[in-house]
């Protein structure tokens, strides 16, 4: 905020001060400080927790580790490197898979929503693969491609684009008649209406379908890589654990899981929703 100050020559000049916009604000310092304890708070409570239940509950410590032995063997896979390989592999299968399936469904969406023919043509198969869990078909995607990369990569695809086809077809439906007319008067047709009218009022949905598939291909990655036994990855790391009876290296693969998953569904996703709907007034933002 700028304050207009007037000198004895009559001239006006601007000077900055300190008001609700400026970033060092008590206002705003508090907002960030609540942020991080509404993220803190229900951390540290179940550190807490489960801290006293490993320690005084009387359950046996290979099944309840206490925390210490569990950062301790995530500190022990840190400095062997193992952490680091299992996190490039699945991340690796990860970003393949979306991209490839983030193609691919939002493309069959859009042709769907937009063009009778397409619709009238993929809406049967489209349910019909809707009813059939990605994990359903690991045999057969095993029976094809045996225990390799192309089989956890076949499912992965299939279950990205599937979720990003329905939703961006969903989407594209949805979008108002009055749009689509206000958009042919100001002469848009054919490509044109797709990528000036189409695309951007289906946003919505199709920013949904993107967090929507990647949330169920990272679960579904970390379950193919333990059944498909890859060379690497954190679901390999966690089955091989389980076989051995490792119970803390259990616990810290667990939490890397989550807290990856975590970070990148508020690091990426999130920031491309405030980048695009949010920004472009599709969609409000929570205070």
């Amino acid at each position: 905020m700028n304050a207009e100050i007037r000198t004895d020559g009559g001239a006006a000049r601007q000077v900055p001060i300190m008001g609700a916009g400026s970033p060092l604000t008590s206002d705003a310092v508090r907002r960030r400080v609540a942020d991080f304890l509404y993220v803190a708070m229900p951390v540290v409570v179940c550190a807490i927790l489960w801290e006293a239940t490993a320690r005084w509950s009387g359950l046996p410590k290979v099944l309840f580790p206490p925390l210490e032995d569990i950062f301790r063997a995530l500190w022990k896979m840190i400095v062997e490197g193992t952490l680091a390989r299992d996190l490039q592999a699945t991340f690796t299968r990860l970003i393949v898979s979306v991209l490839l399936g983030a193609a691919v469904g939002t493309l069959l969406g859009a042709l769907m929503g937009s063009v009778r023919a397409w619709e009238r043509a993929f809406v049967g198969p489209i349910n019909f693969l809707l009813a059939v869990p990605g994990t359903a078909l690991f045999p057969l995607a095993m029976m094809w491609f045996g225990l390799s990369q192309a089989a956890i990569l076949s499912i992965l695809i299939y279950e990205v684009a599937l979720t990003v086809t329905a939703n961006t077809w969903t989407g594209v439906k949805s979008i108002d008649l009055s749009l689509i007319r206000a958009g042919r008067a100001f002469g848009a047709s054919g490509p044109s209406m797709f990528w000036r009218v189409l695309l951007p009022a289906a946003l919505p949905s199709i920013i949904t379908g993107y967090r929507l598939a990647f949330s169920r291909a990272w679960r579904i990655l970390i379950v193919a890589e333990m059944l498909v036994s890859a060379a690497a990855g954190l679901g390999y790391r966690l089955y091989w654990a389980r076989e051995l009876f490792q119970t803390d290296v259990v616990y810290a693969g667990l939490l890397v899981v989550g807290t990856a998953g975590l970070l990148l569904e508020r690091v990426v996703l999130r920031t491309l929703e405030k980048y695009t709907i949010e920004r472009w007034g599709t969609v409000r933002a929570l205070d």
